[in-house]
């Protein structure tokens, strides 16, 4: 008897240990979402990507969110009027949209909420398949989407400030050096017949209208000063000069 008495009592000593853990827990994070994480794979054509997040107040006082911040322009979350009231013991949804044209791979976007109560920071991640022809069509409609938006981060702003190879390596390495390029962007250190500073320079001003090709000059859209053209032309000529190029442009 004695011996199920002590362990009857240290029962309710764990009991009594779990459900202040779980209050703490509650008075800790009052807004609680049904998931922090979200994971989706893209269908081959889709470009908008819709997630939705639950959250509910556990809490017995009203919770205020005061704003939502995203990672980048291509994660949209959809807001009542601010501040947004979520009452006490009640729950609402948080609506997030994810452009994924001209993306590729795995894209991973925060969306971080400031509350009342808090900041909660929820993440989105989408696989994204291989489209070649989903992106030619893209291309064509707008070959300089490449520096802009979130796709800036990795074909604009690497760019600011360089010259020569630099610039190559930021500029032009970044797809026809990529070891997962598209058929249609070749190895330019690998191509045809033989080609002169006058055809780098057309190429890399101008680019190449219906193709993935885009103008990298500031008069055709693109993000480069004449200085760095020059450099950029001069290095291309230099490098190329000993092999037997081609059309590195010509598409399949």
């Amino acid at each position: 008897m004695i011996v199920l008495d002590r362990l009857q009592m240290r029962w309710t000593i764990v009991f009594a240990a779990l459900f202040c853990l779980q209050t703490a827990r509650m008075e800790a994070q009052p807004l609680v979402w049904d998931a922090v994480s979200r994971d989706y794979t893209a269908k081959s054509g889709e470009t908008l990507i819709n997630f939705s997040f639950a959250a509910t107040n556990v809490s017995p006082a009203d919770i205020l969110i005061r704003g939502v911040r995203t990672s980048c322009g291509c994660t949209v979350a959809k807001l009542p009027p601010l501040p947004w009231r979520i009452g006490p013991g009640t729950n609402d949804h948080l609506e997030v949209t994810v452009d994924i044209r001209g993306k590729r791979g795995t894209l991973s976007k925060v969306i971080s909420v400031e509350t009342s109560s808090g900041l909660s920071l929820l993440t989105v991640n989408v696989k994204i398949p291989e489209d070649r022809g989903m992106n030619m069509e893209l291309a064509k409609a707008d070959r300089q989407a490449v520096f802009k938006n979130d796709c800036a981060s990795c074909h604009l702003y690497p760019t600011i400030g360089k010259t020569g190879e630099g610039l190559y390596l930021a500029a032009c390495g970044i797809c026809h050096e990529s070891d997962h390029r598209a058929t249609m962007v070749p190895d330019l250190k690998a191509l045809a017949k033989s080609t002169n500073h006058d055809y780098w320079d057309t190429w890399v001003r101008k680019g190449k209208e219906g193709s993935l090709m885009p103008a990298f000059s500031k008069e055709h859209g693109g993000p480069l000063s004449d200085e760095q053209i020059h450099s950029l032309v001069s290095y291309l000529t230099k490098t190329s000069a000993s092999l037997d190029l081609g059309n590195p442009f010509q598409t399949q």
